[in-house]
């Protein structure tokens, strides 16, 4: 699995300024699981790996690493909130293409429950990162991104956006 303590560490950060002003509800949690099935579709959208009809190809880099960055967030959101550590043991990904990991990232984060478990969002991650590598991103790309995206939702927390 790619290294992801350094975003991980970032993304607790975030999630305990959310936690302070908006809680920790059940209704956030189910919030954030649409959230991730959102950002979940946004991202293959972007990817266009399931557009048969559509000469393009994949869309820009940039803007897939934007969206996968979203996906990511939302996990380690769940992670977070489950005490994943990501020294633990993870499973390994069964998914070969881009098209059943996607099937199964939305299978998993739609299997979410009220109080997640850790075991649930295992699996995300695990798929999430068989994604990573599917797509070419390397753990530059994605630390590069976070810093970008985090900027921003500093921005609008400060701007009570």
């Amino acid at each position: 699995m790619l290294d992801l303590s350094n975003i991980y560490k970032i993304t607790k950060q975030i999630d305990e300024q959310f936690a302070l002003y908006y809680g920790n509800e059940e209704e956030i949690v189910r919030k954030n699981r649409l959230e991730l099935l959102v950002e979940l579709g946004e991202l293959a959208n972007e990817t266009r790996c399931f557009k048969y009809w559509s000469i393009k190809q994949t869309g820009e880099k940039e803007k897939v690493l934007e969206e996968y960055i979203d996906c990511l967030f939302m996990t380690l959101y769940f992670s977070n909130i489950t005490g994943i550590s990501l020294d633990e043991e993870f499973p390994s990904s069964l998914n070969g293409d881009i098209i059943d990991t996607f099937l199964s990232l939305n299978k998993f984060a739609s299997s979410i429950s009220v109080v997640p478990k850790k075991e649930e969002v295992k699996k995300i991650l695990v798929e999430l990162d068989h994604l990573a590598k599917l797509l070419n991103f390397t753990i530059e790309d994605l630390e590069r991104v976070t810093k970008i995206k985090t900027k921003i939702i500093e921005s609008r927390f400060n701007s009570e956006y």
